[in-house]
């Protein structure tokens, strides 16, 4: 009786494991189907004009092994001038990382693509989007400098975050780092330091003793010393401006370490008609400066400034935060551009990853 009782609980103790064993497999099952693969929870999706950037980004991600899918919005535009945006793809329960341009067929038209892009991403059931916008418009108008004028710089980020599901903005070199301040999502401002002093020290070698870094204006001396720690900490100028009309300055003084002799260091976050900075290379030339060379992350160049920069054969090194055909590049001898899209694609991989720092980029 003693061996029977034993059998009989034999038997059940193993068909019990066999249940639970197969239990465990369909729960597993299960869960991995509700929950994909970690290549599969993030896509990118780009614009038509960041196409080539996005396609860029992908294959900087496959280094890294990883995997993310890239679609491509389509716009349809109507003869009264609307903008209708379509995503071939499902993104249903992905978060999306939305590569757009806000420069380009103006800024205002960029804008509504834009937000009308993410509400077609909210509608499609997509999980968060991450804005990743190089530049972004309208950050020069971000206070009241006299009555009854908007903040539009405040605006823009409202109609931005209008939108639930935008969880996070990527950008690089914000007009003022204290814009990110309009936002209550988290802000991730690159700069242009690491690639221009890498740019400059190809350029001048590990010499950097005879270069000055000289700031545009007072609200450049930030990013102008940042410059010139990276350098080793050369020494730096700033120039003292008003602006008696929009797009128009003067050169009032200048503060700070001699130009004479020197090859002078300009850092901007925009290049805009090029104005200003054309006034004070012509400045820094007669004060003597051996060179004076122009680094800007956004090129915008509005009201014929390439035939400015030409006619004075002025270099200018700059970004491709705002896209433009190859073409384009080879028309504008002045011009030398630095890609962005390593730049960009390592801010990606470590948004995706636990614990990842986009800030020690941008350091």
């Amino acid at each position: 009786m003693s061996v029977l009782y034993l059998v009989h609980i034999f038997k059940f103790f193993c068909g019990n494991l066999a249940y639970l064993i197969c239990s465990w497999g369909c729960s597993l099952k299960r869960r991995q189907e509700m929950n994909p693969s970690h290549e599969n929870l993030f896509v990118l999706v780009s614009s038509p004009l960041m196409y080539d950037l996005g396609e860029a980004i992908i294959r900087h991600l496959e280094g890294r092994k990883m995997q993310m899918a890239h679609h491509r919005i389509e716009y349809t535009s109507f003869a009264n001038g609307e903008f209708l945006p379509y995503i071939p793809q499902p993104i249903r329960g992905q978060h999306a990382f939305f590569l757009h341009g806000l420069q380009h067929p103006d800024p205002n038209s960029a804008v509504m693509k834009m937000l009308l892009t993410a509400d077609a991403m909210r509608r499609a059931s997509v999980a968060g989007i991450t804005l990743v916008t190089p530049y972004l418009p309208y950050l020069r108008q971000d206070r009241k400098d006299r009555a009854r004028v908007p903040i539009s710089a405040r605006l823009l980020a409202d109609l931005i975050e209008s939108n639930r599901t935008v969880k996070q903005l990527i950008t690089i070199d914000m007009h003022a780092e204290q814009e990110q301040g309009f936002f209550s999502i988290p802000v991730d401002n690159l700069t242009g330091v690491r690639l221009f002093s890498e740019h400059i020290r190809a350029k001048f070698g590990d010499d950097v003793k005879n270069l000055v870094a000289v700031a545009a204006d007072f609200g450049a001396a930030v990013r102008t010393r940042r410059l010139a720690r990276a350098l080793g900490d050369i020494p730096a100028a700033i120039f003292e401006k008003r602006r008696p009309t929009p797009n128009q300055a003067e050169i009032v003084s200048v503060n700070g370490t001699s130009v004479a002799g020197k090859e002078v260091v300009i850092y901007e976050d925009m290049i805009d008609t090029g104005h200003t900075i054309l006034g004070v290379i012509k400045t820094l030339k007669n004060m003597g400066a051996r060179g004076v060379h122009v680094y800007a992350t956004h090129g915008i160049f509005s009201g014929g400034a390439e035939k400015h920069f030409a006619a004075e054969d002025s270099a200018v090194v700059c970004t491709d935060s705002i896209p433009r055909t190859v073409e384009y590049y080879q028309r504008e001898k002045w011009l030398t551009r630095i890609p962005i899209d390593a730049y960009f694609a390592e801010a990606i991989y470590a948004a995706t990853q636990m614990g990842g720092s986009i800030s020690r980029l941008a350091q």
